[in-house]
């Protein structure tokens, strides 16, 4: 009889499966698909810029990690359906997507014009049901699809946190990771009977190198956090390898909050 620790360690393993990364080449993303790549996956890092996609998979291969560069606009019906065509053809297979793709203006909500929400929309918004979409008509042995939202997702911005130096985050941000929540549960429902579960990630705070340098914006977000701090990569990590593995095999519809307690008060 295998041990049950051994059969818990095996659970969380993603040896054999191959995972695509929408939108992997951020802060958050190559974090993520280094995660992935060292529980044993073959991570495919996809982006609209070739070097950025390039340089991760060079760092995951000089670790002895399985890992592709693959080109994509999350913006592009075609472009997105040519990737998943791509992967299948290269690898037989997909197993898993974690879709990381969205685009921001960063502009207030005074500045934003309808064509600014409307491309925040087409990759945000739309480029996360396209690849969802795309991603589970090729998972012919069930799957899962990983979608991320955010903290401004479930909440507003408070204005109160933003220095003059740092503009809010803008409303088309926070409007289209709220449709991510609603999305995952319409794909979620839709794919269950092809075995595919779809659930959200929602991240808080996880201020970047150039956010944290200015004034004490780091300081405030970390003051909002009922745990008292700012996120780091590595703390994203664990809920994605999880909603991949084995282990969250009855778990689809769903969204893991990872936000420090944000979202609690």
């Amino acid at each position: 009889m295998t041990p049950i620790h051994e059969n818990a360690r095996a659970r969380f393993s993603l040896e054999g499966k191959v995972v695509w990364v929408p939108g992997g080449t951020g802060l958050l993303g190559a974090a993520v698909c280094a995660a992935l790549a060292e529980h044993g996956a073959h991570v495919v890092v996809s982006g609209r810029n070739a070097a950025r996609t390039g340089s991760i998979v060079d760092s995951l291969r000089s670790e002895g990690l399985l890992a592709e560069s693959l080109v994509m606009d999350a913006s592009n019906e075609k472009s997105i359906e040519a990737a998943v065509k791509t992967i299948v053809s290269n690898q037989g297979q997909l197993d898993c997507c974690v879709n990381m793709a969205y685009h921001s203006t960063g502009k207030t909500f005074d500045e934003l014009t309808a064509d600014d929400w409307e491309a925040g929309m087409r990759v945000t918004s739309t480029g996360a049901f396209l690849i969802g979409r795309a991603a589970g008509r090729v998972m012919t042995h069930g799957g899962s699809i990983v979608q991320f939202s955010s903290m401004y997702g479930v909440v507003s911005p408070d204005p109160r946190n933003y220095p003059s130096s740092v503009p809010i985050n803008p409303p088309d941000y926070g409007f289209a990771k709220a449709g991510i929540l609603q999305l995952v549960r319409y794909q979620a429902v839709q794919l269950a009977p092809s075995g595919i579960r779809v659930n959200a990630v929602v991240p808080g705070p996880f201020p970047g190198p150039s956010a944290r340098s200015r004034e004490d914006f780091a300081d405030r977000l970390a003051s909002r956090v009922p745990l008292g701090r700012t996120g780091s990569p590595d703390e994203i990590v664990g809920a994605v390898v999880f909603l991949c593995s084995p282990a969250a095999g009855y778990i689809t519809g769903s969204s893991v909050v990872v936000d420090g307690g944000w979202t609690a008060w």
